[in-house]
């Protein structure tokens, strides 16, 4: 079955907010609902203003903004009321604030990255104005596994996370965007935070940890071909199929079949999070996949949506007559 997905609807949203004068804490807090959720705020007795700089399609949202001293807090009652499960990526561009989310509490100034789940109850606060950007990291749009156990304050000192908060700050600092492109960018970010959040097993010495690391690679360069299997992994390294088995677990690697499984719909779900039609047969063959319906039906198990489910809720889109395939062909 031939499957479109389309993104006409797609739409790239750029918005400038100042606080009213005449309210200036009130018209913050309606915003930040707004844009970001329930969340409970502290004002000091002196006087407050702030401003932002929001750009989203469908739930790709990068805000830079300037705020005065302010306490910010996020209970379990405004967890429960939005139901959000999204991530956020905090980069600090000036001033200092103090970030706590469960048993982890950092200060955060330029340079530092902090990641933080949105939907589990926080708390923020700075005693003087400060400029950040805040990228929302949809649900699912990275591994669950590795940004549930990711760190509060990603290491700085990895090129990989440098590239990452250049590229959110590209988002902010260039013009001329539209919906493809702007998702584009956002899914390049979101493909360096997730490999941020998983570093890879190092390479220990000896012949099974070198057998195994060569096997990744052989897995990641043969991903997108449907005739490689384990079986065929195990053949290019010359050794037994029950073997390669072994030195990736020894490794801390998933089982081969796992591995490449992973590597498929992962790649796949990339180029599905760009505002542009899609052609979902020619995804499932060009990311390894025997056909559209073996695509689907990992891509549901991995994500817990079908991919056009997942375009529709990540970019706000519409799912097009035609486009979905009945469920009992999925499960």
């Amino acid at each position: 079955m031939h499957e479109n997905g389309g993104a006409a609807d797609a739409e790239y949203l750029s918005e400038r907010f100042s606080t009213d004068a005449d309210d200036a804490a009130g018209s913050w807090s309606d915003y930040l609902y707004r844009r970001q959720g329930s969340v409970g705020l502290g004002f000091g007795a002196g006087e407050f203003n702030s401003d932002a700089y929001a750009q989203n399609v469908g739930q790709f949202q990068v805000v830079r903004f300037t705020s005065g001293a302010l306490d910010y807090q996020r209970s379990r009652r405004d967890v429960r009321c939005d139901g959000d499960n999204s991530y956020r990526l905090l980069i600090p561009l000036d001033g200092r604030f103090m970030f706590e989310q469960g048993e982890s509490r950092e200060v955060f100034e330029p340079g530092r990255v902090c990641f933080f789940h949105w939907g589990r109850p926080l708390w923020m606060t700075h005693s003087e104005t400060i400029s950040a950007l805040i990228l929302t990291v949809p649900e699912r749009s990275v591994d669950p596994a590795r940004a549930e156990t990711g760190p509060l304050a990603l290491d700085e000192k990895r090129p990989l996370v440098r590239a990452l908060r250049s590229q959110v700050r590209t988002l902010v600092e260039e013009e001329g965007w539209t919906a493809a492109d702007f998702s584009v960018a956002c899914t390049s970010a979101l493909t360096l935070l997730d490999g941020a959040l998983n570093p890879s097993p190092g390479v220990g010495s000896g012949r099974r940890a070198l057998d195994a690391e060569r096997a990744r690679r052989l897995i990641e360069a043969h991903a997108h071909d449907p005739r490689v299997t384990p079986e065929a992994i195990a053949a290019m390294l010359g050794i037994g199929e029950r073997t390669l088995y072994k030195v990736m677990r020894s490794s801390g690697y998933p089982s081969p079949g796992a591995l490449l499984r992973t590597i498929r719909v992962e790649r796949a779900h990339r180029r599905l999070l760009v505002a542009l039609p899609v052609d979902m047969d020619r995804i499932a063959f060009e990311e390894g996949f025997p056909s559209t319906r073996r695509f689907r039906e990992a891509y549901r198990e991995y994500y817990g949506l079908t991919p056009v489910q997942m375009r529709a809720r990540v970019l706000g889109t519409r799912a097009q007559p035609g486009t979905e395939a009945p469920e009992s062909a999925v499960s």
